[in-house]
């Protein structure tokens, strides 16, 4: 069977994320197919160059400064491509690797896809890169901050213009990145929500069986303000549920 994998974005959250890839590194399972979105191409690029342990630690060594190192319109995220600059190797088991940012033209913007097998290493981590540049032109309590304060500045910056030019996160536009399993389908597709109630967008559901989509999620409420929350306690805390609640969903229709 060929397995698809959708990394959703999150921000902070994506420890989570990286918790249930452990698990399942653990017990073999590969994916031929990825796709992630902001933090989901991040952990995804750890996958692509077969680099697990060099992912759990970047998420249990989290420190805020990692992430917040320049606050100049979008969270630069600087530091953090420097460390998947120094990854070697690759899992030759996964097929493609899509990820996705928004592209910003004057006051529009529009959702680029691009399957980073197809291009150089630069061209790839520069795609990487986009796709978890969060924008940020905010001047508050850093520590009261959230996607959703975050999200609606942009609004207003976008029409002013201020942000063109700029390659910024994909998940502006779609936090989810199922359309490549529409032509690069597979058997089954595991897809790793960062949020509560998460709902599977209903046009997959033209091309696959509601039974061949698996969807993991937080078994924890999740806050506005997770999303910038990269101090190493809840990075940490989160890592370990994830790593647990797929734990405990070993030998059922899920795992």
């Amino acid at each position: 069977m060929r397995y698809g994998l959708c990394l959703t974005g999150g921000g902070a959250k994506g420890a989570f994320e990286a918790g249930i890839l452990k698990f399942f590194k653990e017990k073999g399972l590969s994916f031929n197919v990825i796709t992630g979105t902001s933090i989901g191409a991040i952990n995804g690029y750890f996958m692509y160059r077969n680099s697990y342990e060099d992912m759990y630690r970047f998420w249990l060594e989290m420190d805020s400064n990692k992430y917040f190192d320049s606050l100049n319109m979008v969270v630069e995220n600087k530091l953090v491509i420097e460390e998947l600059k120094k990854l070697k190797g690759f899992d030759n088991s996964i097929e493609s690797f899509y990820v996705n940012y928004v592209k910003v033209s004057g006051t529009a913007i529009e959702e680029v896809v691009v399957d980073i097998k197809d291009l150089s290493e630069e061209e790839a981590l520069d795609a990487v890169k986009a796709s978890s540049l969060l924008p940020y032109n905010y001047e508050g309590d850093l520590k009261k901050v959230s996607a959703k304060i975050l999200f609606e500045q942009f609004k207003k910056d976008l029409v002013e213009g201020k942000y063109d030019g700029y390659k910024l996160d994909g998940g502006i536009l779609n936090n989810c990145l199922l359309s490549p399993l529409i032509e690069d389908k597979v058997d089954k597709i595991y897809i790793i929500a960062l949020s509560n109630g998460f709902i599977v967008p209903e046009y997959i559901y033209d091309i696959y069986k509601k039974e061949d989509i698996i969807v993991l999620e937080p078994n924890f409420e999740v806050r506005p303000e997770d999303t910038v929350n990269f101090s190493n306690d809840f990075c940490t805390r989160i890592f370990n549920l994830g790593y647990e609640y797929a734990k405990g969903l070993e030998g059922t229709k899920l795992i």
